[in-house]
């Protein structure tokens, strides 16, 4: 027997007839009686005797029945399956991203995941770039977004979008204007500054760059990530290079002020997988979502 002759069989022995066999399984009435008669030619007897409209199943089709429950059961499980990746619901889609990006690029787009998956679940959580790799590698994660480049042969990387590196100051720390004009590094000198760590992507981008201009700002105080430092420039702690998003989000903020520099780099956004396992249905759409949102930001 063929799976749709088992189809149309298990659809009569549920249903008691053609016709609303037909109806479970979403086809014509004679397309069901057809695939019966060919069932009934293939295993070489009748299936069902016909008596007074109704179909009754002959000894044959009820020893048949009972060998079929299990593969009938798993072809139900089976069914269920393909519908819930259809709706994305089998598995949370688990997500890494570095606090940059958790914070400032990450909450719109998955906002409207969530609209475009309301069955699904989605686990978001914080990371450096190296635990990013890690948990995608061990497959704790599907999918890692971060500024620094990865060069794990079992890792795919798919850029988002590039930004731009910005300073950001307290509020009146720098006249009007000068706000338009790239802060040069000579600018940091005796400023109190807060830096990146420089084991950081950026941090080392940014400590080179002082370096090659022979500058070495006032820094008493270090930390590890971009909206920590922001945090700091606030609280008029002194003045921190960061990321676009970070210095950009949320656009409009009156308590600090926001300068290009002049430096001849820039980051890009990746989304991370692993090269195995391609990016489910879910992943991907994020992945689009992500794009959208990042190249409708101004940074």
């Amino acid at each position: 027997m063929r799976l749709r002759h088992i189809e149309v069989f298990s659809a009569i022995m549920l249903t008691g007839s053609t016709n609303a066999a037909a109806r479970l399984l979403h086809i014509s009435q004679p397309a069901v009686s057809k695939m019966l008669q060919h069932a009934e030619r293939t295993v070489g007897f009748p299936l069902f005797l016909r008596s007074k409209g109704k179909l009754v199943p002959t000894q044959e089709a009820l020893r048949l029945q009972q060998e079929l429950m299990p593969f009938d059961e798993q072809l139900k499980r089976i069914r269920r399956l393909v519908t819930s990746l259809s709706q994305g619901v089998v598995r949370p889609l688990r997500v890494a991203a570095t606090p940059a990006l958790a914070h400032h690029l990450l909450p719109q787009a998955v906002v409207r995941w969530s609209q475009a998956f309301p069955q699904s679940r989605c686990e978001l959580s914080v990371s450096h770039t190296r635990e990013i790799e890690q948990a995608l590698l061990l497959d704790e994660i599907e999918l890692g977004l971060t500024m620094r480049p990865v060069s794990h042969p079992n890792l795919a990387l798919t850029p988002l979008r590039r930004c731009s590196l910005c300073a950001i100051a307290p509020a009146g720390w720098w006249s009007e204007d000068l706000l338009s004009r790239p802060l040069q590094a000579k600018e940091l000198a005796k400023q109190p500054t807060i830096t990146i760590d420089t084991n950081d992507y950026l941090g080392a981008i940014l400590s080179n760059w002082l370096a090659d201009a022979g500058q070495s700002p006032a820094s008493t105080i270090s930390v590890q990530t971009y909206p920590l430092a922001k945090s700091l420039v606030q609280a008029r702690a002194g003045v921190a290079l960061v990321d676009s998003f970070t210095a950009n989000y949320p656009p409009g903020g009156a308590d600090i002020q926001v300068r290009p520099l002049d430096i001849d780099a820039s980051l890009t956004v990746y989304a991370v997988t692993q090269h195995a396992h391609p990016p489910s249905q879910t992943a991907e759409r994020l992945i689009e979502l992500l794009r959208e949102d990042s190249e409708a930001v101004d940074a």
